[in-house]
């Protein structure tokens, strides 16, 4: 008779217990890389491939150096620098330092969602959907996931570096400035990504987790802003942010490596602070409570209701920021008009567009930024088809035809507030600044004139809940800003600059009813597109 030794499985607490608290970290590490090898293959490929086109393109929009020195003067103006970066006085005529100016606030924001988007995918998303249950079931240490996470974001912004200044020194820019500022751009996204790590531990949910990261990015773009247009090299409030401190290491224009210095602490600390809360939650809860159920609400009454309660969240909080944005995008004008008193060039580009010229590109800048709103709304249905959340409505007499384009309704539904207060935001700021009330309802009324743009987005992203591939939604957002960002920047084609719904709409420079009626002709055709492919494939 023999007898079989079974060893007994080793649980996370025990693993803990008898070795590091890192245990694991290579194994998700290895894991992690073979589950976004093409998606982060990808970014690393786009990011890169601009830094190749963008001197050319540069070169071909300012030739010669009169019209370099024009575009000096139009980026020292209030909106210019909320959009790019401050200018230090010295080499602004210099290629390398236009690279610097107009690229650098584009690359830092572009690698920090991505830094965030994969700390909260292979964190928070994992604990919500339960797969991490199976990680931790083996031997596994405490701080494996978090850790293996930002170690992959870590090596991602570290390729990022590499290529990014090979390519632009390739092009023959000097390579230590090249590498400044490069290693600015991807010191700020480990900032962020760290930053995604601290929100993966306060809430539960990974659509509040990467909602808070996000904000926190957008108002150091916003605090970085609003401290440049204080003054043009860099004022006192500019260093509450750390985007400002990777601009501040002025590549191009006098290196200065001591900045870094202060990313690379903010990042550790983040970091640490990430391990802490880590120690004090339980598994699939968030250091900050959920707020429970609540017996005496309103109950939800429809498909429709329930969209728009599941979204309510995030529609006050972005209709909040896009108020506070068109606000400050409003206020902006009596300093371009002064400006342009002593500005020929200002004042001939307001001379051809007039107010409205200036009240259009700020509208769409703020349109943009809510098309993002718009998919992530969408994009719910698949996020809660792969986590399951989805079953218990589609369970009951709801089709999945209905499911899919409420969402869309609730999507464009919220857009519309959101544009909403983003117009009147941004009347308000205008008009009072500039003394002309009338202005305030007719910013709000230019605001809700980009709703048709937004239903086009939204139906763009149930046809990628429908084809199971959410990036495609998300490849249209980042078409709609780089078209209306860069789009002249780039030397983009304009047929292909035309197919973005928000640069076809021109409000309040201009009403076509005719691209209107087309935007809504469009958004319902894709919508219900979208429905049929959703109604026939199968649920998982």
């Amino acid at each position: 008779m023999t007898t079989t030794a079974v060893a007994p499985h080793v649980g996370r607490h025990q693993a803990a217990a008898s070795g590091s608290s890192f245990t694991g970290v290579g194994t998700l590490l290895r894991l992690a890389l073979r589950r976004d090898r093409v998606r982060l293959s990808v970014w690393i490929s786009a990011l890169t491939l601009m830094m190749v086109y963008a001197p050319s393109a540069i070169k071909l929009a300012y030739p010669e150096e009169a019209q370099r020195l024009a575009r000096v003067e139009l980026m020292k103006t209030p909106a210019a620098m909320m959009m790019g970066g401050p200018m230090f006085g010295v080499n602004e005529t210099e290629l390398g330092a236009m690279m610097a100016n107009e690229l650098m606030l584009t690359l830092i924001i572009a690698t920090s969602i991505l830094s965030i988007l994969t700390v909260i995918r292979h964190t928070r998303a994992e604990e919500e959907s339960g797969a991490a249950e199976l990680v931790l079931s083996s031997v596994m240490g405490r701080y494996a996931r978090t850790y293996a996470a930002l170690i992959l974001v870590g090596g991602v912004n570290a390729v990022l570096t590499l290529t990014m200044t090979v390519a632009m020194s390739a092009m023959g820019f000097a390579v230590v400035d090249t590498a400044a500022m490069c290693v600015g751009v991807t010191a700020v996204a480990m900032v962020f990504g760290a930053v995604a790590a601290v929100t993966a531990q306060l809430w539960r949910q990974a659509r509040t987790a990467t909602g808070a990261a996000l904000a926190a990015l957008a108002l150091a773009a916003v605090v970085r802003g609003i401290g440049d247009v204080i003054n043009n090299s860099g004022s006192p409030v500019s260093w509450l942010s750390p985007i400002a401190w990777a601009q501040q290491m002025r590549a191009f224009v006098d290196v200065r490596w001591w900045p870094l210095a202060l990313l690379v602490v903010l990042a550790i600390a983040l970091m640490a602070t990430a391990a802490v809360l880590e120690t004090r939650r339980q598994y699939d809860a968030g250091t900050l409570p959920s707020t429970g159920e609540r017996p005496n609400a309103h109950a939800v009454k429809s498909v429709f209701g329930l969209h728009v309660t599941l979204q309510r969240g995030q529609t006050i909080g972005w209709g909040v920021g896009l108020f506070l944005s068109g606000l400050a995008f409003g206020s902006m004008t009596k300093s371009l008009l002064d400006m342009a008193e002593e500005n020929e060039m200002i004042a001939q580009v307001l001379a051809v567009q007039g107010n409205d010229g200036v009240y259009t590109t700020m509208t769409q800048f703020l349109a943009a930024a809510a098309t993002a709103y718009v998919v992530a709304a969408v994009l719910r249905v698949y996020s809660d088809e792969e986590n399951g959340l989805g079953e218990p409505v589609l369970a009951g007499a709801v089709s999945r035809w209905r499911w899919l384009l409420t969402a869309v309704a609730s999507a464009v539904l919220g857009s519309a507030v959101l544009m909403f207060f983003a117009g009147l935001g941004n009347g308000l700021g205008a008009g009072l600044t500039v003394g002309e009330p009338q202005t305030i309802w007719r910013l709000t009324l230019a605001g809700l004139a980009y709703v048709p743009a937004m239903a086009v987005l939204a139906g763009i992203a149930a046809v990628a809940v429908a084809l199971r591939h959410p990036w495609i939604g998300w490849l249209a957002v980042a078409f709609v800003i780089i078209s209306l960002y860069l789009g002249a920047l780039l030397r983009l084609p304009q047929w292909l600059i035309d197919l973005s719904p928000v640069g076809q709409t021109k409000a309040p420079m201009e009403y076509s009813p005719s691209a209107l009626v087309v935007m809504v002709l469009v958004a319902a055709a894709v919508s219900l597109l979208a429905g049929l492919i959703y109604r026939r494939r199968d649920a998982v």
